[in-house]
């Protein structure tokens, strides 16, 4: 498979952002570690978890977006919250744990979908989710096929 994401890039994430959690079946449950930063603000880093479920068939059963407590100070910078207090921006982080709209749909398949990409370093909108989510599915087809 072509993938969006140099491979080099992949090898490197799957040993070092990606993390497999026993879902006690067949499935798989990924969570990779995005590290990211503020849209303002000279950039402050976080980090968020993108979670995905997929069957043995490849298919994304579940998928969403943790804003970790630890990391939410810093997220609460982004432009698209409502507040840069952690307190005040719990609205706005709830609104990433929301199945992603893909959920149900083969991985190879949304892992080549053309949508709208931004490579800002934030998740204040889409297309920048986006770009995100073809990071870390890409790497979680890339670890499933390794």
């Amino acid at each position: 498979m072509k993938y969006p994401v140099a491979e080099r890039a992949l090898k490197k994430w799957q040993t070092e952002r990606l993390e497999k959690i026993d879902t006690g079946d067949s499935s798989v449950h990924y969570r990779f570690i995005f590290v990211g930063s503020t849209c303002n603000n000279g950039g402050t880093e976080f980090k968020a978890h993108l979670h995905a479920k997929i069957s043995e068939d490849h298919i994304i059963q579940k998928a969403w977006i943790e804003i970790p407590e630890e990391e939410q100070e810093g997220a609460a910078l982004m432009c698209a919250s409502p507040s840069s207090d952690p307190a005040k921006a719990q609205p706005f982080f709830e609104g990433f744990k929301k199945d992603a709209n893909f959920t149900g749909s083969p991985l190879e398949e949304i892992i080549l979908a053309e949508v709208p990409l931004n490579h800002a370093g934030c998740l204040c909108y889409q297309p920048i989710i986006n770009q995100k989510w073809k990071m870390a599915l890409s790497t979680m087809h890339f670890d499933l096929n390794s």
